[in-house]
């Protein structure tokens, strides 16, 4: 498994997460900067097949053996995706479309997310 961060738009920050999930399975995921109070995100999933939220996001997923050498791109991001992750591989086998399995990793916790698209970053102004 490797971890690609791709929340490039979001500042380097201690985030708290909030979630809204609609019934029509829309995630949207708010980020709130604990170290500069002035970054606010949200990142819209749209709609997604899986989430799962983990109190630690730092064991998110303590099955996999992690690549070292990719190991500073999950230090480092906020919104990272896994390529040929456990889950992902599993899901794969039953469910023929391609999705994308993403993690955002938050101070407060971790959620996993399977989602067919790439999600939208949106800085918001407070």
């Amino acid at each position: 498994m490797n971890w690609v961060n791709i929340g490039n738009k979001i500042e380097s920050d201690w985030y708290e997460l909030r979630c809204k999930l609609d019934k029509g399975t829309h995630l949207k995921i708010y980020l709130d900067g604990l170290k500069n109070q002035d970054n606010h995100f949200y990142i819209d999933f749209r709609n997604v097949f899986f989430c799962k939220a983990i109190d630690e996001s730092w064991d998110l997923n303590p099955s996999e053996i992690l690549d070292n050498n990719n190991m500073e791109s999950i230090v480092k991001g906020v919104l990272v995706e896994l390529t040929h992750s456990q889950l992902r591989d599993k899901l794969q086998q039953v469910y023929f479309k391609t999705f994308h399995h993403y993690q955002v990793i938050g101070i407060n916790f971790g959620i996993d997310v399977i989602s067919e698209k790439f999600p939208l970053i949106f800085k918001l102004e407070k």
